[in-house]
């Protein structure tokens, strides 16, 4: 009988120590960390307060990271970029270039903060180019990538005199161009020269 005692009890006690060896190895997987990582940006940004409102349902993965739903917007995550949110129209184009799954973006870089035009909204994301969507009530949100992020910024960005984006890029061989509240900027690929309207922008990118 002392021997079957002995022997419960063994068996018991390794149990619960395969369970505690066990536990935080389950806990430590991608999935998990981007929860907490997400959680506890939500927490921060002022959780059920915050523009984003309440969770909704469980973190996923998207692309190469994870997403997770709330009432006012979504939060990604990679182990490159952190946790970060965006919402409302720039989560919509976000969305509409196919997000982190199959957009060029990447993912956000920084959450969606107000930018130097009133009432504007941006947020910057990880492609290599430094792309950044940009929302103004009044003209709608446009990404904003490149070379010609590049000139924007060089010319006070959405607070300068070429002001904020009113469509996004468009393409005609060799020429990209963008036009903004103040004019339109264009970049041709293969001479790496700007040219602009009004023309006397273009001397203000050389």
């Amino acid at each position: 009988m002392r021997n079957l005692v002995g022997r419960a009890l063994v068996s018991v006690a390794t149990t619960v120590v395969a369970a505690a060896l066990l536990a935080p190895a389950a806990s430590a997987s991608p999935i998990g960390d981007a929860e907490a990582a997400m959680m506890a940006a939500w927490d921060k940004a002022g959780a059920g307060n915050s523009v984003l409102g309440a969770r909704k349902g469980d973190v996923y993965p998207a692309g190469d990271g994870f997403a997770l739903d709330f009432d006012g917007g979504k939060m990604f995550y990679t182990t490159d970029t952190g946790a970060k949110f965006v919402y409302g129209p720039i989560l919509d184009k976000y969305e509409s270039f196919g997000g982190p799954a199959t957009s060029d973006l990447g993912f956000p870089t920084s959450n969606e903060v107000h930018g130097l035009a009133p009432d504007s909204r941006v947020a910057t994301f990880s492609a290599s180019d430094k792309p950044v969507i940009f929302f103004t009530p009044d003209h709608g949100a446009f990404v904003v990538r490149g070379a010609i992020n590049a000139a924007w910024d060089k010319l006070g960005s959405s607070g300068g005199v070429l002001g904020v984006p009113v469509g996004d890029e468009t393409y005609n061989g060799d020429l990209t161009s963008q036009k903004f509240t103040g004019g339109e900027v264009s970049w041709n690929r293969k001479t790496k020269e700007f040219t602009a309207n009004p023309a006397a922008l273009a001397d203000q990118l050389k």
